[in-house]
């Protein structure tokens, strides 16, 4: 009943909490209190003596500082407990980290050692990834190695180790070390084992990752190196930067946490590399327990990356530890360590390494790497994928803007130069504005843009900034069914028409328009209100976003007083999304979504056995897929398949065939799910001895076009599989046991993508209906996903050019594999945590930075911009997250500014060829050739294969770098990149010629303001009284030396209504009200 008090209160105007005290599924005193809870959080006073009355709750005292938030890691067994289990087997217990139980085996002279490890109980294994997979560090299978050694009496030494098989970090891992008799001369084999944990009492194969062997330290006291007893840091040796160390790791695609980022310092000499590395404090219990920690060998060995010792690997391929030789550990325990690195032969390094007092720790003779390609690189890890799910995170962001000045709301810019304003739509935005005085700066408030361009050919001022307020209407939040379908569908129109009327007109080129909505998207966690309508605006205009940078705000409010005092500072900020709650400005992006447990277990209690599962979309690629996987993997008997072609379907009569001989019991029927009548005949079907508990709805349509070129029929044809049928599934179910609903939505929906203004809007939409059913108690999650390399209805259009610039990028496909696998750990993640929206898709974090470093922040979507940002590094300065996120959207110093400085240096010749490998660069990049001469200036860009979408691509990225605001058409009015360059050349100097008188009106409208600020017995006032007699001469060309020409005033009987000699006279003479008068009519 909250749904409905809520909606109530709001058509009456009022504000009201309302909370439940039981849930579908949830009841008891657990569920009550943590309604008591949200009710207090809210404002509601709660008596906590009575509701703690009984239950030896008690009052305590809190720390008088603040939590330090520090980790301590727990001991994984106590050695009592261990020792005393062990022994009762015959094994000895063993203090190590990762083994617990040493066994030598009967009648033989193997040893067998055995343990587990989890990044449950040591987290920071996750730190240590590569190419978004977690995986083991191979320093970790060295030291295991090393204790192996220690424990079968080799005293330490490991002679040569080769790491078969990366082994990723997922759940829970046993382990077992195998050590062979030795030999005759004491040398042993020894091989590290593992195998994943099964809760279900299934085990796998065991899989030898590492093989090796051990053999006794001739020297366990060797000479101390040279250099560790010369000076330090060493003499000859350059300072080198630790920021760029793991700057060059990311973009090679390795990624360490606070755990691994251990290097302090860094210094070069020829041939050379020494560092500093230490452990975090988190890690000083655990140190005392390995041979070597593996996050400070790994850190060791690290700065081998600044030595150029091993060549680079070629683009999608990552460098991986092979084989290790001549290993020889000299000291346990340490947590920090001074090193020296060398090359050892071709793609090999070697490394020495002592502790701060200069005693020798460990020595290794030579470790090459050997480079793998990331495709293999899945393939070895099982087809799996260690990709974390993102969820949307808005952060609060302390910007600054300008505080509304008197002349009105938005009546200054950042810059302090006046603006002018237009206000169009019927919100409450654009009603307040009309209700009071707006101030003398805006042109207006107007019904709709076409109004305002009626006005401006009226003679109206243009405005530099235009609102247009699609805030809440009255009674939308109560509609339903049909009138709730055609809102949505009517407010996309109606967001399409605006966006193509406003690029339409060149009057609106310098400006930008802002689209208001309110309560449109989630910008808190607990968000109650939900704006369907409001959603698909988000969608469309984000995706017009990429094809037009720079001319499109999105701000959603909650439409409180204090977020539209905010607005301006909103605004002002440049950040191209957000949300105003409360006054407060929020950023979005892409987070980590935490999970506990083995979320993809958890999928598994979705659905019920007993229960009847509904797909729509069920014989499309990705439908399919997912029904064979319901039926194998979960145990689904019973399905509802739906398809607007049925059994006619390419695929169908096969996917009938393997339900069949799975045991299946299934309908499959033609049905289009956003014919309501159609829907409700299909969902009858359904027996009442296994009712409807899972609803999945994958279908959805394409219809591709830039913005410019959409129709409202382009975008109902799109609209109609998504948001109709998704209304009609949540009301039509309403009332069966569903504990599964799941909606198959997009991340262009969040991430906005060139040409698909009508599918995004279409994914906004799901996303918010799945906040919309848990606002209301009911569950609901929609998948976001990102690319999958499965040719679709949504992929099989992308050509290889397409497909190669999207994971430049930092978008990789997902295989059909590693897709229902995530779609497992979402569905688990949503039971567990909550979460409506789960974004599903693989990121490499190592090519957006790439992206953000070579292209700027701009270039990347604004919710992955906070995932482009190089890592926090120890030692680094901290930042608030608030101030990370104001940051991210952004480009540091301007990238157009330091074009401008370096073609101004250079003569035309020089210039125009700097300018075609500016432009090479980009298109490069756009197409996804590695080389940027590969792009024949020369050569057609119909030759090339430039399409529409490109097109909008190259000239957003020109844009970019050199500062213009370039048309649409740009691209397809040049035939080919040389003729572009010369008219970038031409554009580019005439702005130069334009910047001086820019910056002087600009000065103006400030000097305009600061004197009319200026107090009437000011005694300045006649100092700035000849200024301006000054500067009016300059720029009426009237030298100082008396000589002052003349110059045409603006009207009889103003000061500077008589030219000439008299001109300056009459201003020595004039009041104050004549001088003001003067500054406002002439300058």
């Amino acid at each position: 009943l909250t749904g409905a008090v809520e909606e109530t209160a709001e058509s009456a105007g009022r504000q009201v909490c309302a909370v439940g005290s039981l849930r579908r599924g949830e009841g008891g005193l657990r569920r009550f209190l943590t309604s008591v809870a949200e009710a207090f959080v809210q404002g509601v006073e709660v008596s906590w003596p009575t509701l703690f009355d009984g239950t030896g709750a008690r009052v305590i005292d809190l720390p008088t500082y603040p939590f330090q938030r520090q980790h301590y890691w727990a001991p994984s067994s106590p050695s009592g407990t261990g020792s005393s289990a062990a022994a009762r087997f015959g094994m000895t217990w063993e203090e190590h980290p990762f083994l617990g139980g040493a066994l030598p085996l009967a009648d033989s002279g193997e040893l067998l050692l055995v343990g587990r490890i989890s990044p449950d109980h040591r987290s920071w294994l996750a730190d240590h990834t590569v190419a978004g997979t977690a995986l083991l560090p191979g320093t970790a299978f060295v030291d295991m190695a090393l204790h192996a050694a220690a424990v079968a009496g080799c005293a330490g030494g490991v002679e040569e180790l080769s790491i078969e098989a990366p082994l990723p970090v997922h759940g829970g891992i046993q382990l077992q070390v195998v050590v062979d008799e030795p030999d005759t001369s004491d040398r042993r084999r020894v091989g590290v084992f593992a195998r994943p944990e099964a809760d279900d009492g299934h085990t796998s194969e065991w899989t030898r990752h590492a093989i090796g062997v051990l053999a006794p330290v001739a020297a366990p006291d060797p000479d101390l190196p040279q250099w560790s007893r010369e000076a330090w840091p060493p003499n000859g040796s350059v300072r080198a930067e630790v920021a760029e160390l793991y700057d060059r790791f990311s973009a090679l695609g390795y990624e360490y946490g606070d755990m691994f980022a251990g290097v302090e310092n860094v210094w070069l000499r020829e041939g050379e590399v020494f560092a500093e590395v230490r452990l975090g404090a988190d890690a000083a219990l655990d140190a005392e327990r390995f041979g070597v920690h593996p996050a400070l060998l790994d850190a060791a060995l690290q700065p081998w990356l600044l030595g150029d010792f091993v060549p680079r690997p070629g683009d999608g391929h990552v460098l991986l530890p092979f084989a290790w030789r001549g290993i020889t550990l000299h000291a346990t325990g340490a947590d920090a360590l001074r090193v020296r690195l060398g090359p050892a032969g071709e793609g090999a390094v070697s490394l020495e390494a002592v502790d701060l007092d200069g005693a020798a720790v460990l020595s290794l003779e030579a470790l090459a790497l050997r480079p793998l390609a990331q495709d293999r690189l899945v393939e070895l890890v099982g087809g799996t994928t260690s990709a974390p799910l993102y969820r949307v995170d808005w952060q609060r962001t302390p910007v600054t803007g300008a505080a509304p000045p008197a002349a009105g709301l938005f009546g200054s810019s950042p810059s302090g130069a006046t603006r002018r304003w237009a206000v169009v739509g019927q919100g409450g935005f654009a009603a307040r504005c009309a209700a009071e005085d707006a101030g003398t700066e805006c042109v207006g408030v107007f019904p709709d843009l076409a109004a305002l361009r009626s006005a401006l050919d009226s003679g109206a001022d243009r405005p530099d900034l235009v609102l247009a307020d699609f805030g809440a209407r009255p009674g939308a939040a109560a509609s339903h069914g049909k009138v709730l379908a055609d809102g949505i569908r009517d407010t996309a129109r109606q967001g399409l028409a605006l966006v193509q009327g406003w690029l339409s007109d060149e009057r609106f080129a310098a400006a930008r328009l802002a689209v208001l909505t309110e309560h449109a998207v989630a910008a808190e966690a607990d968000a109650r209100q939900v704006d369907l309508s409001g959603s698909v605006l988000w969608g469309l205009v984000r995706s017009t976003q990429t094809e037009h940078p720079d001319r499109f705000l999105l701000v959603d409010h909650d439409g409180k007083d204090a977020s539209y005092k905010a607005l301006p500072a909103a605004l002002d900020s440049g950040i191209p999304q957000l949300a105003v709650r409360a006054g407060e400005i929020r950023i979005p992006g892409l987070a980590v979504l935490p999970t506990e447990g083995d979320a993809a277990t958890a999928a598994g209690t979705v659905f019920d056995p007993e229960g009847t599962v509904l797909v729509t979309g069920a014989t499309g690629t990705l439908g399919s897929l997912l029904v064979r996987h319901l039926v194998t993997a979960h145990g689904v008997r019973r399905l509802l398949l739906l398809s607007r072609s049925g059994r006619d379907a390419n695929g169908a009569a096969e996917l009938e065939r393997e339900l069949g001989a799975l045991g299946a019991e299934f309908q499959l029927q033609s049905c289009d799910a956003a014919d309501r009548t159609a829907l409700a005949e299909a969902l009858a079907t359904v027996p009442a001895a296994h009712p409807l508990t899972a609803v999945i709805h994958t279908a959805g349509v394409l219809d591709d076009g830039v913005v410019e070129a959409l129709t409202p029929q382009r975008l109902d044809r799109v609209l109609r599989p998504k948001t109709d049928a998704a209304l009609n599934l949540h009301e039509l179910t309403d009332g069966m046991p569903l504990k599964a609903f799941v909606l198959y939505s997009g991340a262009v929906g969040l991430l906005g993508g060139a040409g698909q203004a009508n599918y995004a809007a279409a994914n906004a939409f799901l996303d918010a209906l799945a906040r919309h059913r848990q606002a209301q108690g009911l569950p609901a999650v929609s998948l976001a996903w990102g690319l999958w390399s499965a040719a679709s209805t949504f992929t099989g259009h992308l050509g290889e050019v397409d497909l190669r610039r999207m994971e430049r990028s930092g978008i990789t496909p997902l295989t059909n594999g590693q897709g229902l696998e995530l779609f497992d750990r979402a569905l688990g993640a949503a039971a567990g945590t909550g979460t409506p929206q789960i974004c599903v898709m693989r990121l490499d974090t190592a090519a957006l930075r790439r992206q953000a470093a070579e292209h700027g922040a701009a270039s990347v979507p604004l919710l992955l911009r906070r995932l482009a940002e190089p890592a926090a590094r120890r030692g680094a300065a901290r930042v608030g997250r608030g101030a990370r996120a104001a940051s991210a959207v952004t480009d540091g110093p301007s990238r157009a500014q330091a074009l401008r400085e370096r073609l101004a240096g250079l003569d035309v010749a020089a210039r125009r060829d700097e300018l075609v490998a500016l432009a090479q660069a980009q298109l490069a990049g756009v197409l996804g050739f590695a080389e940027e001469t590969a792009v024949d200036p020369v050569r057609s860009f119909r030759e090339i294969g430039l399409d529409s979408l490109t097109a909008v691509e190259l000239r957003n990225r020109l844009g970019i770098v050199t500062g213009l605001r370039l048309p649409p058409a740009l691209v397809f009015d040049h035939p080919n990149l040389d003729s572009l360059a010369g008219h970038l050349a031409e554009l580019l100097a005439a702005e130069g010629r334009d910047d001086a008188g820019a910056a002087a009106l600009s000065g103006i409208d400030a000097l305009d303001r600061a004197v009319r600020g200026m107090a009437v017995d000011d005694t300045r006032r006649d100092a700035v009284r000849r200024r301006l007699t000054e500067l009016l001469a300059v720029v009426g060309g009237t030298p100082r030396n008396g000589d002052r020409g003349t110059r045409t005033a603006a009207g009889p009987g103003s000061v500077g209504a008589q030219a000439g000699p008299d001109l300056l006279g009459r201003l020595d003479s004039a009041s104050d009200e004549d001088l003001f008068a003067f500054i406002e009519d002439q300058l």
